[in-house]
């Protein structure tokens, strides 16, 4: 499956219909975030607990806004509204997926505010 697929399960299959085991699929063991002067390996259990303690407090949906990608890196530009609760955020996300798994995640400090 192409990076794009695997980041599209990833929104669809985990955050959307909150599959949150499906991260032992789709991503590494550790996955590593880089983010802006730091980078953080999370493991599976990690990166469940995570996702599992955000999902109830606002269940988000995201739309891509651009979602696109080569034969390893896929570019995520999205935002995303609370299903359950009145909040809204954005970002710029690149994954990198190799062997069909999320490897690296560069992210963009979040937004409130959305993408016009």
């Amino acid at each position: 499956m192409s990076p794009v697929g695997v980041v599209r399960r990833y929104l669809d299959e985990i955050y959307h219909a909150g599959d949150v085991d499906l991260v032992r699929e789709i991503c590494a063991d550790p996955v590593v975030r880089h983010d802006p002067g730091r980078t953080t390996e999370l493991s599976h259990a990690d990166q469940i607990a995570r996702i599992a303690a955000d999902l109830p407090q606002w269940r988000p949906h995201f739309t891509a806004e651009v979602l696109a990608g080569d034969a390893e890196y896929a570019v995520l530009v999205w935002n995303a509204s609370g299903r359950t609760a009145a909040r809204t955020l954005s970002g710029i996300e690149v994954f990198r997926v190799r062997d069909g798994r999320i490897t690296d995640v560069w992210n963009t400090p979040y937004s409130t505010d959305t993408w016009g």
